[in-house]
């Protein structure tokens, strides 16, 4: 299916995830205008995003913007309650007073594992009841209830991607998210890499141009609903470890600690919804996906 160019807004412009998407959807196949919390040359205010004029010039909006991670969002109990919910209560009031013929499509970036809890003895389905461990799965499902509440009421265009683990692309050293990022540094480096548990703990693993090209169909499918984006497959800890171990030719140490509490540990999550709704399917294998991201790290 092709894709007509569209206007596209991202918000949390300034995170790593949120640059990779604008990079992808710049044109000419569309346009794209980021948007973050302090407005800034290249940034327009989450305020802004308000303004009736402001969605007046957008097709779809990419929603990125949030003020935790798992980890973070147990040091700071109710940032999203005090942050993220409440903006997001008025993006889909404003969204909801536009004009019936210019309804901007919403596009929610949830998350997979965090929101389901461990899985049912097989993956979960996004018809599966969540039950989420932690405080960033439970900030996350109020999200999506909200969404699901208001497009119910005002007929509003949106979709909830629950996503996995997008990697293949540079992470902050002092980011408390990415095992394979973290790994390929640690390997690199010869700092100890902090292992949660005993390396048995099971993580979906999406490459990121797979994770683009899905959004790329989702635009173009123009989907409403609940979707898991993920590659489909889950691997343990410790066979990741091993496989950047293999590409990088060398010895990760390790710092072994307990698991935190809110931490996942079997996540699987099923894609044949999104795979049936759009035709697209994950193309990189999670060895090749680390072998690839290995090369830039190996270079050093």
């Amino acid at each position: 299916m092709s894709v007509q160019p569209q206007r596209v807004f991202v918000t949390g412009g300034r995170g790593r995830l949120a640059s990779l998407v604008a990079d992808y959807f710049r044109a000419p196949a569309h346009a794209v205008t980021l948007f973050s919390r302090d407005a800034a040359p290249n940034f327009r205010s989450l305020e802004a995003l308000l303004d009736p004029a402001a969605l007046a010039e957008a097709d779809a909006i990419f929603h990125l913007a949030w003020s935790t991670l798992p980890a973070t969002s147990e040091q700071f109990p109710g940032s999203e309650a005090q942050h993220d919910l409440p903006y997001l209560e008025k993006l889909l009031a404003a969204l909801a007073a536009a004009p019936n013929g210019r309804r901007v499509r919403l596009v929610f970036f949830s998350t997979g594992g965090a929101v389901y809890g461990d899985a049912p003895g097989r993956p979960s389905r996004e018809d599966d009841p969540c039950r989420p461990i932690g405080a960033y799965g439970r900030a996350k499902l109020a999200a999506e209830q909200l969404i699901a509440e208001r497009a119910a009421r005002d007929g509003l265009s949106c979709v909830v991607l629950r996503i996995s683990n997008p990697y293949g692309y540079p992470v902050p050293s002092n980011r408390a998210q990415g095992l394979i990022p973290h790994a390929l540094r640690c390997s690199v480096t010869g700092q100890p890499l902090a292992l949660w548990g005993d390396g048995t703990a099971r993580k979906d693993f999406l490459y990121y141009t797979d994770f683009l090209s899905a959004l790329e169909q989702v635009l173009a499918h123009e989907l409403t609903g609940t979707f898991n984006l993920c590659a489909g497959e889950s691997h343990a800890v410790g066979e990741v470890i091993g496989l950047v171990e293999r590409e990088i030719g060398r010895p990760i140490a390790l710092r072994p600690q307990p698991a935190p509490p809110w931490d996942v540990h079997d996540s699987r999550l099923d894609n044949a919804k999104l795979v049936a709704a759009t035709g697209w399917r994950p193309q990189v294998a999670l060895a090749e996906g680390i072998r690839r991201a290995a090369v830039g790290y190996a270079a050093h």
